[in-house]
């Protein structure tokens, strides 16, 4: 992998995305696009109770599917950060310095979720990242 030139100032960006609407327990993938190459978790908001997974890869993301909540990922297995939202409290702040990065060749400017709703009724969930973004690249 190239390179990647760090940008003049790194940026604090908000970016917001809305599941579809589900009427049962559910596995839904989202991709922030926003984000750049890399960056900081600054915080995280999911507005219903869900566990949410972010990853460095699409391939990462796919290889997790069947992880238990209960059970660490493998070192290495490109999980970047895990979180469980018990619908009551909208935010959580990760532990400072933590980072994501985008693993894939080429490059992009992509960050990957899983989330894993549990609702038995029509839901849709809406997932925010705050984040600092250190490095970019073209959208693609």
């Amino acid at each position: 992998m190239g390179w990647v030139a760090r940008i003049d100032t790194p940026r604090r960006v908000e970016e917001q995305r809305v599941t579809a609407t589900v009427t049962a327990p559910s596995v839904l993938d989202l991709t922030f696009v926003e984000l750049g190459t890399d960056g900081r978790f600054l915080a995280v908001g999911c507005d219903i109770a869900a566990w949410i997974t972010f990853y460095a890869s699409a391939q990462a993301r796919n290889a997790d599917a069947a992880r238990p909540i209960a059970e660490d990922p493998p070192l290495s297995a490109g999980v970047l950060l895990d979180l469980s939202f018990d619908g009551v409290i909208p935010w959580l702040l990760p532990a400072p310095g933590s980072t994501y990065s985008n693993s894939e060749t080429p490059l992009r400017a992509r960050l990957f979720a899983r989330i894993r709703t549990a609702l038995n009724v029509a839901h849709a969930a809406t997932v925010t990242v705050r984040a600092l973004v250190e490095h970019d690249t073209v959208p693609s």
